[in-house]
């Protein structure tokens, strides 16, 4: 798991990104080891990307969780969820903590 902590004023909230094996996309399920084309044609165009086309996010919020998909060699190697409640466009290899005094 993977958390990112918000420091705002006195309060502190705490988001998540849990590894997943798969992700439903409908009637069908892509996982881990789908090559890309694979796993876009199971569940469609990524609504971003990132590091040069190797990290896809699926953000498709309120309706669904937002997922985060790490090809290697174009094949599926990591998939995450957050919550509804996670903050869009944060992929954890990108995440700093910074502290305000």
């Amino acid at each position: 798991m993977v958390a990112l902590v918000m420091v705002t004023g006195l309060a502190a909230v705490v988001y998540a990104l849990d590894d997943v094996s798969n992700r439903n996309c409908g009637d069908v399920i892509a996982e881990i080891g789908d090559q890309q084309f694979e796993f876009q044609q199971k569940c469609g165009l990524p609504t971003a990307t990132e590091e040069n086309g190797q990290v896809w996010i699926y953000d498709r919020r309120p309706d669904e969780f937002v997922y985060y998909v790490t090809f290697t060699e174009g094949q599926a190697e990591r998939i995450q969820v957050g919550s509804n409640d996670y903050p869009s466009r944060l992929h954890p290899k990108r995440m700093t903590l910074v502290l305000c005094s």
